[in-house]
């Protein structure tokens, strides 16, 4: 995938920054386990603003609840709008963002620093591991344990625990976060997890009735096969609107049953044609659970696919830039194409046969 030049130089100077910072670092020769019996309060650091990133983090929290039943979570994340996501899952207690590029924004930065250092925890987890941002988080925090992988040798927060990031268990981004259970010698799952964001009954049922409204003030018999689509994504992973059109057309040819609903977001304001309905909702949650009462969602690798997964949703992902195995949609129930030498009618025919539970995925994760 092709990053603008501007994030690729604040990439560059954010490296160049923390190298230089790790040669002061004293980060060495730290333990790498936790006592769990000292930890009731946890504090995971995240700082970032994209839905998907927050999402992975939906296993490592599931898999601390089993353990960790009492204990009281609090993430910090670099958008209320996608940590929300997080908040009703089991343990967490709140989401707490921090203000973006926050060494531009003293005020708010100061702000953030005294409503954080109000607590302190027993556990910090610095899940970013050399991020500038994170680090900054990491150093500012009140904690009796701070955790992280090491990063490339540009950690310089001080920490009290340490690991060398060495054979990953898992390939998969979304499963990333599972490396953590090292710290407190948990053994990983026998099963390959997925994500799940544990929707709550109140949510669905308000997924439902704006289910049978919309079908309802579109005269439409919820019986037909229904697809929601998601079409924005980030740089040139995103899928031009002529090729969605062009699906969309063969896909009715091959059945003029179905029933398309475009997902709407701010960078995606009007539906793709007069054919198709339209949804949106600024309640993220709600927005999985109406993924879940669809036959199918389909998107390209995008934050609302990795929701649609985490929500149980059945999906169809379509990647053109980025790598399957490693950001491919989990779960046994989903499926993951490379469209990049694929037609739009070609997907159409893939999409038909995902609909009747007879897809054979080009690869499935």
């Amino acid at each position: 995938m092709k990053y603008p030049f501007h994030i690729i130089a604040r990439k560059k100077i954010s490296d160049f920054l923390n190298a230089f910072l790790a040669k002061f670092s004293r980060n060495k020769n730290l333990p790498t386990s936790l006592n769990n019996k000292e930890i009731e309060t946890i504090v995971i650091i995240r700082p970032n603003y994209r839905i998907g990133n927050l999402i992975f983090l939906t296993p490592f929290i599931n898999e601390l609840q089993k353990y960790f039943p009492h204990a009281k979570i609090d993430i910090i994340v670099g958008l209320k709008l996608a940590g929300n996501i997080l908040e009703p899952m089991p343990n967490v207690n709140r989401i707490i963002d921090i203000p973006r590029k926050m060494l531009l924004h003293p005020l708010a930065l100061l702000s953030y620093i005294k409503q954080t250092r109000k607590t302190t925890y027993d556990l910090a987890i610095n899940m970013s591991g050399p991020s500038t941002s994170a680090q900054i988080v990491t150093s500012l925090l009140k904690a009796n344990n701070k955790v992280s992988f090491q990063g490339a040798k540009k950690l310089w927060t001080k920490l009290t625990h340490l690991q060398v990031r060495g054979q990953k268990h898992y390939n998969h981004m979304g499963l990333e976060s599972l490396e953590f259970l090292r710290f407190f010698q948990i053994p990983f799952p026998n099963e390959t997890p997925t994500l799940d964001i544990k929707l709550t009954q109140e949510e669905k049922e308000i997924a439902k009735k704006d289910f049978t409204t919309l079908f309802h003030n579109h005269n439409i018999s919820s019986n037909k096969k229904v697809i929601a689509i998601f079409r924005n994504a980030r740089f040139d992973k995103k899928i031009s609107d002529n090729w969605w059109n062009e699906w969309f057309e063969a896909l009715i040819n091959l059945d003029n049953e179905i029933t398309v609903i475009d997902i709407l977001s701010p960078d995606i304001p009007k539906k793709l044609n007069s054919n198709v309905l339209k949804y949106s909702n600024k309640n993220l949650r709600v927005l999985g659970a109406f993924f879940t009462l669809c036959d199918l969602f389909i998107s390209a690798d995008t934050g609302p696919m990795h929701l649609a997964v985490a929500s149980q949703a059945k999906v169809l992902a379509l990647f053109n830039k980025t790598d399957i195995a490693t950001y491919g949609a989990l779960g046994t129930n989903n499926t993951t194409i490379d469209i990049e030498d694929l037609s739009a009618q070609d997907v159409a025919k893939i999409t038909l046969k995902k609909l009747s539970n007879q897809c054979d995925p080009l690869r499935k994760i």
